[in-house]
């Protein structure tokens, strides 16, 4: 049986170091952990959106906006991510709000949890980073710059033949959180036009990425 708790932002940080593509906890406002018989199994945070999304997103905004920056979970466990998401959603503390979250293409990524859990998709966001592939895995510039301490990427990249994948898009989610007129009104002011049909993943990647986090997680979360 699943239960959701909050957690606090040093147990939060320690899953993303060791299991998160970013390696990055960013501005953390709020965390949860997914627990199976006593045993966290996920962890999600929720934090500062972009000054950008916070300025543009919505009309008149009278409602706190989150970014769920960080989603960890063992991939075994099924609808493990969904109930983690939607539990959480309803533990955050300002209510009514709205929350905003990306599936990044680069790791294929479509945002399958996102759709499974009904929220809004405003359609795509062209990132202007390249991602490298370090030991198989596609990583960003910062997550490389903080990991292996490296200033010069591209020079690094070159001279270690490094290959890299071209910018992708990054697919933007909106979830409103609240009652059925707070949700409606926050549906009204969002200015980003809705997009019916949901994006589909490019599996091969998105597989062999969940492979080797999800045997990071269970090494993790085993202890």
């Amino acid at each position: 049986m699943y239960e959701v708790k909050r957690i606090s932002k040093k147990t939060a940080n320690d899953a993303v170091s060791a299991i998160h593509y970013s390696k990055r906890l960013g501005i953390f406002w709020e965390g949860f952990g997914l627990y199976e018989s006593g045993t966290i199994i996920g962890v999600v945070c929720y934090g500062q959106p972009s000054a950008p999304i916070q300025k543009y997103s919505f009309t008149n905004r009278d409602f706190r906006l989150y970014e769920l920056t960080r989603l960890i979970i063992d991939v075994g466990k099924h609808n493990a991510a969904s109930f983690l998401i939607s539990h959480s959603l309803n533990m955050l503390s300002s209510k009514p709000c709205a929350v905003v979250s990306y599936a990044d293409s680069s790791y294929g990524h479509s945002g399958i949890v996102y759709q499974s859990t009904n929220w809004i998709y405003t359609g795509g966001t062209l990132s202007h980073d390249h991602l490298y592939i370090v030991d198989g895995v596609p990583m960003h510039p910062t997550s490389i710059r903080d990991k292996f301490k490296i200033t010069a990427i591209k020079a690094w990249a070159t001279e270690n033949n490094i290959k890299t994948i071209r910018p992708c898009l990054k697919h933007r989610y909106f979830y409103a959180v609240g009652n059925k007129k707070q949700k409606k009104n926050i549906i009204s002011k969002l200015k980003y036009k809705i997009v019916d049909k949901y994006p589909k993943s490019e599996k091969t990647l998105y597989e062999q990425v969940l492979k080797i986090q999800d045997a990071i997680a269970k090494e993790l979360f085993s202890h």
